[in-house]
């Protein structure tokens, strides 16, 4: 386990706590190690990121074509001065 970790307390249903219960004997294991496995599986990858199109806009870097658009972004998008 590592050294950094946080302690906590959760409530749980009957049917959670019996999941959680039957998973932990199966894998003969603590319930809290069957959760921490759970919320592991959960936990986005670095992989999940790079196959994200979304995430590699402006990766190596972008221009509009335009200065200062983070001064002047109401007027580029809107057309607006002010």
């Amino acid at each position: 386990m590592e050294t950094n970790v946080h302690r906590t307390q959760i409530y749980l249903t009957k049917e959670q706590y019996q999941f959680l219960r039957h998973q932990a004997e199966k894998k003969k294991a603590s319930i809290a190690e069957v959760v921490r496995e759970l919320i592991n599986e959960r936990l986005p990858k670095d992989s999940d990121y790079e196959r994200n199109p979304l995430f590699s806009i402006g990766k190596n870097g972008f221009s509009m074509g335009r200065r200062e658009g983070s001064l002047k972004h109401d007027e580029y998008i809107y057309r607006k001065r002010k």
